[in-house]
């Protein structure tokens, strides 16, 4: 394995600027047996239990999608448009290049169903995967697997709600793995990890295709509507949703993550405007930060050791710093010669204070990104498999030690021990 290095200097800061239970259906499992390999490592470190986390979707909006808010005709559209990429993901995982090995990675092959996230649930120990593609016989386009790291066996749970796929998925406080889903409808579900029965909560627009969804700081789920442009709130004691405008109008769409900020607020990347937006659940008051980088295409987010805003440019090549007091925005170049374009996508920070990336989630890239927000160093590490197309990591099971690795292209789940990887340098 390599390991890539580069030590940037910084761009000059920037200032931001103010913005004043539908159905009930029990799945039975479909059970299919997956060839992996498990390690003694990897098997005594789930057994050891890490807190219920969460990953981000994602595929998003691709260009040449026009959203034309008064016309629902063109809104659906664009919304099956988004889904029908998933058909393009299909195939690129069909044809996959097998698995190499590499130091500190373990890997459970899942070919065929294109999963983007997979989400680590402590008290039984498996990981709940995203599977954006698994037709199923009430013409739903993806399903919910469950994977037992001990014997590598995914039972796989279609989704309700048919011509639809996931988006993003995070366990809530209510023990619940809830989910976006959008297509041919949209809106959010829930499945119980107990039962293994979903709940529908549709939106009132069918075109907002939601794409991620994450727990608020009061009680509740929060989700971006990237086709409706509102930011979506269901209560868990009411499952009574609500939904806010976001102000902008135009390309200030909310796209793929939406993550816990500071305090009360919540925060979601608007890739199209290049912006990373602020809302505080609180107040009820948009706070927008412009991208100094021209079409940088900001993605992941998350609070870093710091307290500021860390963000990913996926087309940007850098790592943006938003300051917690100024607001200001400072950019760190990620380009190395053996990794010139990074197309960096999720980023999570990690029990050893560090930001972890996945790259290339939709450009066949196939290496993870680890950043020094002190010393402002990448380092990246090879995934076993060539164009394996990272999708996301989950966020919890970073902070708990545990990269969890979602390949979209490449057909499977990595994972790996931080400090496994820290050790390899």
């Amino acid at each position: 394995m390599r390991i890539r290095t580069t030590e940037p200097t910084p761009s000059l800061p920037t200032k931001p600027r103010q913005v004043d239970d539908r159905t009930r259906t029990v799945r039975t499992p479909r059970h299919i047996a997956v060839p992996h390999v498990p390690t003694n490592v990897i098997r005594s470190n789930l057994e050891s239990g890490i807190p219920m986390c969460h990953t981000h979707p994602r595929p998003h909006p691709t260009e040449g999608i026009q959203v034309t808010r008064q016309n629902l005709h063109s809104r659906k559209q664009a919304s099956i448009a988004i889904l029908a990429t998933t058909a393009t993901v299909w195939t690129l995982s069909m044809t996959a290049a097998a698995a190499a090995p590499a130091a500190g990675f373990v890997e459970y092959p899942d070919p065929l169903h294109a999963p983007c996230e997979g989400i680590y649930h402590a008290s039984s120990g498996r990981i709940y995967i995203e599977e954006i593609v698994d037709p199923g016989p009430n013409g739903n386009v993806g399903s919910l697997g469950v994977l037992d790291p001990a014997t590598g066996a995914i039972d796989r749970y279609p989704l309700p709600v048919p011509g639809t796929t996931a988006g993003g998925a995070a366990f809530g406080p209510d023990g619940n793995l809830w989910f976006t889903y959008f297509g041919t409808s949209s809106g959010v579900a829930f499945l119980d990890p107990d039962t293994k029965e979903y709940r529908t909560f549709p939106t009132s627009d069918p075109t907002a295709t939601p794409t991620d969804i994450w727990p608020g700081p009061d009680n509740a789920m929060y989700f971006p509507e990237s086709i409706a442009q509102k930011l979506g709130r269901i209560d868990l004691a009411t499952h009574q949703i609500s939904e806010i405008p976001i102000p902008g109008g135009g390309l200030n769409v909310p796209t793929t993550i939406i993550m816990p900020g500071a305090g009360k607020k919540m925060m979601f990347s608007a890739a199209l405007a290049n912006r990373i937006v602020e809302y505080d659940t609180a107040t009820g008051e948009f706070t927008q930060h412009d991208v100094p980088t021209p079409g940088a295409v900001p993605q992941g987010l998350t609070l870093g050791p710091d307290g500021a805003i860390w963000f990913s440019e996926t087309l940007g090549a850098k790592i943006g710093r938003i300051d917690p007091v100024s607001g200001e925005i400072t950019e760190y170049p990620i380009a190395t010669p053996e990794v010139p374009i990074p197309s960096m996508g999720p980023l999570v920070l990690g029990s050893d204070g560090n930001l972890w990336s996945a790259n290339g989630g939709f450009t066949g890239g196939s290496t993870i990104g680890r950043f020094n927000t002190t010393t402002h160093r990448i380092d990246y590490f090879d995934l076993p498999r060539p164009v394996s197309g990272p999708c996301d990591i989950d966020s919890a099971a970073a902070a708990a030690g545990k990269l969890v690795i979602g390949q979209t292209t490449g057909g499977a789940v990595a994972i790996a021990e931080i400090d496994d990887l820290n050790a390899i340098k």
